[in-house]
């Protein structure tokens, strides 16, 4: 009975709490209550418009660390100011100064800080196709800021963080507490679609006032989906959308729907602006950044580190930060990596590195290849097979390691070996030397039937799936011959 007692004395309190809150709550909301110019709309915050400036000044260069710093080009960089102050001017804060990154990175993203700290991607500017695609991704950055999004998410947030300190104060259960706090950082994660769309309404105005066309806002998403699909294709991963998509979560046809229901006055004569666009982006890198390594189509070459090596067109490597993953359309696949050591490259090195006794390692073989010291072993496992390949420099031991099964052995296991049979060093070949990072270029179309085979032909991309990438970033469907100009990557 006493237990009883205790339980509806804490609920009493637990309740008089939750009403002090949300009394609490209420009187600082009517004290920060505004309407917002850009929505029209009462706005209830507790974060002023000076706090957002310094959160972003705050936070700016912590984005910039960890998006591989700032893509230096000039001319691309006064383009996209310039671009951007335009729409700026367009919207309610003509006179907010806005800083406007061009983050490098192959990555297709875009995205805002408070403040009016605004991000793009080389990777999605050289996606786009013209001016008016690069505005409206723009133009959606700038409605969230001048929406003030990250103010309204921070409020929401807080008044769930303050209700789940006080709780968790008072409840001894972990589950619940933690049930509280994930869903207080949910918060945190992405703009909500109401906000998304929100954005797109107000980069519609913008693009309208700025004499754009709004409706290349939509084609660009409908490419962006089209450049996702295409990624998760080649990864084989089905369950996850691009970096782009999955902050922005609107499809290309709810943003054509909000542009079709928009008031705006769109100009007789919108600007698309291919032409200026094209010549801008004229020489941009492609990919990855060049010292992190380049493919020229089946070569991958690392001028920094001193080294390359080829491969056939049943791989596919993806760059990582600290290994390639080489993948192929079956379950096949290739990982590098590099072990900084002057460690002797022998059996006992082997294994060493895969954690098993030299007698597991079976088939071993060295040789001299290039002036390099390779080892190779075969490791057979329950579900599959091991072959890996040790190659030996001064400083450090380069290491490849093939995972297969007994049904695709065969097929890869001597294109395996030709992979580490063409190790080299770039330094000791001039030809390798003399190769720079792919970068796009921009040539006028031909009418002739054969230009388009023999185009990408010279593309420097790796073989498997450059045709693919080709028409993507070209935006080709049915009508090549549409287009003026094309962009080719050499």
């Amino acid at each position: 009975w006493s237990s009883d007692v205790c339980s509806s004395d804490l609920f009493a309190v637990k309740n008089k709490i939750i009403n002090c809150i949300f009394i609490f709550s209420i009187l600082i909301l009517i004290s920060n209550c505004s309407v917002n110019p850009s929505t029209g709309k009462n706005e209830f915050t507790i974060m002023s418009k000076e706090e957002e400036d310094k959160i972003g000044k705050k936070e700016h260069p912590k984005i910039i660390k960890s998006f591989g710093g700032i893509y230096k080009n000039e001319q691309l960089q006064n383009y996209v100011e310039s671009l951007g102050e335009f729409l700026v001017n367009t919207s309610e804060l003509p006179n907010k100064k806005f800083t406007f990154t061009i983050l490098d990175t192959p990555l297709v993203n875009a995205f805002a800080l408070p403040g009016g700290y605004i991000y793009l991607t080389r990777g999605l500017i050289y996606l786009c196709q013209n001016e008016a695609q690069l505005a409206g991704v723009i133009a959606h950055e700038i409605g969230h800021v001048t929406a003030r999004h990250t103010a309204q998410r921070y409020t929401k947030n807080f008044g769930v963080g303050l209700l789940a300190n006080i709780l968790g104060t008072i409840s001894k259960n972990m589950v619940v507490g933690d049930l509280i706090n994930t869903s207080a950082s949910l918060y945190l994660l992405s703009f909500s679609r109401s906000q998304e769309y929100e954005a797109d309404r107000l980069a519609v105005r913008y693009m309208a006032r700025a004499g754009f066309d709004p409706k290349e806002m939509g084609e660009f998403l409908r490419l962006m989906e089209k450049f996702s699909r295409f990624k998760r294709k080649v990864i084989k991963d089905f369950g996850k959308s691009s970096e782009l998509l999955k902050t922005h979560p609107n499809s290309s046809k709810r943003v054509k729907e909000v542009i079709e229901n928009s008031s705006e006055r769109v100009p007789f004569n919108p600007i698309i602006g291919s032409e200026v666009f094209l010549k801008k982006i004229d020489g941009m890198i492609y990919g990855d950044k060049p010292e992190e390594g380049f493919f020229y189509k089946n070569t991958f070459i690392h001028k920094k580190l001193d080294f390359s090596f080829g491969f056939d067109n049943n791989y596919y490597f993806l760059n990582n930060p600290n290994y390639l993953l080489g993948i192929t359309d079956k379950e096949t696949k290739i990982i590098f990596d590099i072990d900084k050591t002057t460690e002797e490259n022998n059996l006992e090195y082997l294994s060493k590195w895969m954690k098993i006794p030299e007698r597991k390692i079976i088939n071993f073989n060295s040789f001299l290849a290039n002036n390099l010291r390779i080892t190779i072993g075969l490791i057979k496992r329950k579900k599959n097979i091991l072959k890996v390949g040790a190659i030996s420099d001064e400083n450090f031991i380069y290491r490849f390691v093939l995972i297969t099964n007994k049904n695709e052995f065969d097929t890869f296991s001597e294109s395996f070996k030709r992979i580490l049979n063409s190790f080299k060093k770039v330094s000791t070949n001039k030809q390798l030397s003399d190769l720079s990072p792919p970068k796009i270029r921009i040539l006028r179309n031909s009418q002739d039937n054969n230009f388009l085979t023999s185009i990408r032909e010279k593309i420097s991309l790796q073989t498997k799936y450059s045709t693919e990438i080709f028409k993507i970033i070209n935006d080709y469907e049915n009508k090549p011959e549409e287009k003026r100009k094309i962009k080719l990557i050499y």
